[in-house]
């Protein structure tokens, strides 16, 4: 499982989110439909493993993240709008970055004022909202989406500060078609390159597998990530989660697998060179590995070129 609920807050955590916490409390998480208890795995900043959730005991009776799998497998050929609208965290409606986490204690009693940061309320805190579009705080659950279900790509989508507001729109690929000009914010993504990131205190450069070719040799995009007012913690889960990206490619490569590893990201892109694309804030970058697919033109959430 990549996500789950947080026993205290009930709010939705994703398991690579756990990697920025200075304790992680091993029994404090449950099934995102039901009670039964979640424990984290591969969480610790070190894991070259993708952190994940571990389901040890059955689901509870009517638990809808138990046939999450089912329609995961579903989504890859056809479309499953239906299950994306009910079933928790499968497909976000919008990213709402949220600075502080609302810390409870759990042995007070719960009053409205502790819980209400997380509660199923629209901005305006009057609107209750379907739970399975929930808002997503950082925009790997909303690529992962993108990445699994590819015929349902004309659902909704908010992200601040990039103007299409679908799926199939506010996604943008970067090719080997020579470096484009793009005019506005898109959550760019292309294939992680295999060479290592090049570090200093005060950036990350990411090459990726994507460019202009030129006697017969790529000059690649480069994501340049402004990590110097970051936590090391931060830094370490960035470099962590490149460094298994790298390796799943190389093994899938190699392997002739479909799946490939892609950085998601949304940046700047430099005003001088259109090869680059500047990153400040760690919750606007991501890796997931995966099979990426493009349904026919004709079908359903068919995404842009």
């Amino acid at each position: 499982m990549d996500n789950a609920r947080d026993c205290v807050t009930k709010g939705i955590i994703e398991a690579e989110d756990l990697k920025l916490l200075a304790v992680v409390d091993t029994y404090g998480y449950q099934c995102t439909g039901c009670d039964t208890q979640a424990f984290p795995r591969s969480y610790r900043p070190e894991n070259l493993l993708r952190a994940h959730f571990q389901i040890r005991d059955p689901h509870g009776p009517n638990c809808k993240a138990e046939g999450e799998s089912k329609i995961l497998a579903q989504g890859k050929s056809g479309s499953v709008q239906q299950e994306l609208e009910t079933y928790p965290g499968l497909s976000p409606a919008r990213l709402q970055l949220i600075d502080t986490r609302t810390i409870v204690d759990p042995a007070l009693p719960r009053i409205e004022k502790q819980t209400q940061s997380v509660g199923r309320q629209d901005t305006t805190g009057n609107t209750a909202r379907r739970e399975g579009r929930r808002a997503a705080n950082s925009i790997r659950p909303i690529c992962r989406a993108f990445l699994c279900f590819p015929y349902d790509r004309h659902l909704s989508l908010e992200v601040p500060g990039v103007a299409p507001t679908t799926y199939q729109t506010a996604f943008k690929k970067l090719r080997s078609k020579g470096f484009e000009l793009f005019a506005q914010a898109r959550v760019f993504y292309g294939e992680l390159a295999w060479s290592h990131a090049v570090e200093s205190s005060e950036h990350l450069t990411i090459s990726l597998n994507a460019g202009e070719w030129a006697d017969k040799k790529l000059s690649p995009y480069q994501v340049i990530v402004h990590w110097q007012e970051w936590s090391a913690v931060a830094r370490g889960r960035l470099k962590n989660e490149l460094e298994v990206a790298r390796k799943e490619g190389m093994e899938a490569r190699k392997a002739k697998q479909a799946s490939r590893s892609y950085l998601f990201f949304i940046g700047n892109q430099d005003a001088q060179n259109s090869a680059l694309f500047h990153v400040m804030d760690h919750r606007l970058i991501c890796t997931l590995h995966d099979e990426l697919v493009f349904p026919p033109k004709t079908a359903v959430g068919s995404p842009s070129q």
